[in-house]
């Protein structure tokens, strides 16, 4: 009786921690790194609806979510919101768009698991961008 109730409470804690680790990181990686910019800065809003994704192993797991974009410099954390249902979460930009035919007319690449975060199945959805300068 004693082992059962031992591992019952073993498998309910490893369940509910595994949760809180699921949960923890819903986007929210970058929050604070991002909280720490906007005490250090000028803030930068810009709404895009032309923007395409990249595929990336990072954010699937362990929310860490990424974007490349021109004039922001790399390493700068962006706020990101789909205005349709307000999600939002944090990214960190790793560079700018390369110049190839297939960014024409693009103002970002986000990381495939970052729209998936925020629940963007079609590319023409609006989104909105905050970041300091």
């Amino acid at each position: 009786m004693r082992t059962i109730l031992i591992i019952l409470i073993y498998v309910m804690w490893g369940q509910s921690h595994l949760m809180a680790q699921e949960k923890s990181f819903e986007g929210n990686f970058f929050k604070s790194a991002y909280q720490q910019q906007v005490s250090e800065g000028k803030s930068i809003t810009v709404e895009c609806s032309n923007y395409g994704y990249f595929k990336s192993n990072s954010g699937w797991k362990d929310g860490k979510y990424y974007l490349l974009i021109n004039d922001v410099l790399p390493g700068t954390i962006v706020k990101i919101e789909l205005q349709s249902t307000q999600r939002l979460i944090y990214a960190k930009v790793l560079g700018p768009l390369t110049p190839a035919k297939e960014n024409e007319g693009l103002m970002l690449r986000l990381s495939a698991a970052s729209l998936a975060s925020l629940g963007i199945k079609d590319n023409n959805e609006r989104i909105v961008l905050t970041w300091n300068k």
